[in-house]
């Protein structure tokens, strides 16, 4: 079934970048997303420039546009120990050449956390850090702030991203809003309701055309737990038919969906889940394509 909508999955590219493509096909997404190296280890290292260029050759051949790149998840720009600090700026900025260098549409980022300090307290420290990278990386990289769960201490509420967007007015500082996040953070877009008061609380603060995608995530814990707990689409507490009224949004119908569900096998999103995805869609181009 072809869709006219970008639906991927974050895949692994173990072996080689290359191999991210390979997976990505093997489950039917037409966009994706990666990690430049481990998610849980500082090692990060500058793409070949051949092997860039062989990625992205591939990616446009087999219209696999957008790509994403998911920052490491030690990233605290909002750190009191000031060598994770460093070590937070400097991952990230790595990252942040390797998405330019592979064509890549933005990196993914969770900010941190204050650690109970409060988001008042570490603010100006954040918009520092997040300053100094772009300042630092090339114009074509793009850095994406995602919503947080509402975890104790973890940055990524709406008004906090507010609060940084305001701050940096700059058209490489965009937003990516996962829909696991926001339902365990409290907002019930399950009813037409709901989804318009998210709407209506987005556009007060991040603004609509700050998003670039969602990753759509149903959630395993209930509204509001404040647990970032992912699941496969359509078997946790958002369900299918939330889901579907958010996709099919007319304001977010632009958007491309990244998939960070744990798969029906554990393996990560898979041919079923995608499927799923694409079965929720209202007007699709229907072929014997993907």
């Amino acid at each position: 079934m072809k869709v006219n909508r970008c639906i991927g999955g974050h895949v692994s590219c173990a072996g080689g970048l290359q191999n991210a493509i390979i997976n990505a096909q093997n489950i039917g997404a037409n966009c994706l997303q990666i990690f430049a190296g481990s998610p849980r280890m500082w090692a990060r290292s500058l793409y070949p420039t051949k092997i860039c260029e062989e990625f992205k050759l591939l990616v446009s051949e087999k219209d696999l546009n957008p790509v994403y790149i998911h920052a490491l998840y030690l990233t605290n720009l909002a750190s009191d120990n000031p060598e994770l600090l460093e070590k937070s700026k400097y991952a990230l900025s790595i990252d942040m050449q390797n998405s330019s260098a592979i064509g890549g549409a933005g990196v993914v980022l969770h900010i941190g956390s204050h650690q109970g300090r409060g988001w008042e307290h570490d603010r100006d420290q954040v918009i520092s850090a997040i300053n100094e990278i772009l300042d630092k990386t090339p114009e074509s990289s793009v850095l994406l702030l995602e919503n947080s769960a509402g975890q104790q201490g973890k940055i990524g509420s709406l008004h906090e991203l507010k609060d940084i967007l305001d701050a940096i007015p700059s058209p490489r500082l965009r937003v990516c809003l996962d829909t696991a996040h926001a339902f365990e953070a409290g907002y019930n877009f399950t009813s037409p309701e709901g989804i318009e008061l998210w709407i209506k609380e987005i556009e007060s603060t991040i603004t609509l055309a700050k998003i670039e995608l969602f990753h759509l995530n149903d959630s395993k814990t209930p509204l509001g737990s404040g647990r970032d707990n992912h699941q496969n689409i359509g078997d946790g507490f958002i369900g299918e038919a939330g889901l579907k009224n958010l996709i099919n949004h007319q304001k977010f119908v632009h958007l491309p969906l990244i998939l960070e569900v744990p798969g029906l096998e554990g393996l990560g999103p898979d041919t079923a889940n995608i499927n799923r995805v694409k079965n929720l869609l209202l007007n699709n181009l229907q072929s014997s394509g993907l």
